[in-house]
């Protein structure tokens, strides 16, 4: 879970950043774990302390239920566009590309269309950029993952 509130912006991009270098501290002692990577998203109960914080933050929940059906709602609910007012678009394409990146340097186990070959070549491909953190804009990983149809666990089941 990459995103969490902090009181300053600074601060969760410093939380994103520890999240990423311990995601591959555990990859490097069993490549072999799925990392499923969510972006926070606040559900807290009325009256929490948590719920106080992000009201006080700007962020607000549908207010009827044709809302929660929406598009914007429904990426909420995959935990994949937050809409929360303490992560800024370059923060959310930070954790996207790094999931990108991780994605193709570790497929998941689950992708049963992926073979070996293909398994590999993205492997190939997404290296350098793994090895040498950088993330942004990791076109040509996206690039084979559509031609591929590479499937989210997250989004797509196992």
């Amino acid at each position: 879970m990459l995103g969490v509130p902090a009181p300053t912006a600074a601060e969760v991009t410093e939380q994103i950043d520890f999240d990423i270098r311990f995601i591959k501290q555990i990859k490097a002692v069993n490549p072999k774990t799925e990392i499923v990577l969510y972006t926070y998203s606040p559900v807290p109960t009325e009256g929490s302390e948590l719920y106080e914080q992000v009201l006080a933050s700007g962020f607000s929940f549908p207010q009827n239920l044709e809302d929660w059906i929406s598009p914007q709602w429904e990426r909420f609910d995959l935990r994949k566009n937050p809409l929360t007012p303490w992560l800024t678009p370059e923060m959310i394409d930070k954790i996207r590309n790094f999931e990108t990146v991780l994605n193709g340097y570790y497929p998941t186990v689950s992708d049963i269309r992926l073979s070996n070959l293909k398994r590999k070549m993205v492997k190939i491909v997404s290296g350098l950029r793994y090895k040498t953190n950088f993330y942004q804009y990791p076109l040509e990983i996206k690039i084979l993952q559509r031609l591929w149809k590479y499937r989210q666990p997250e989004i797509q089941g196992f």
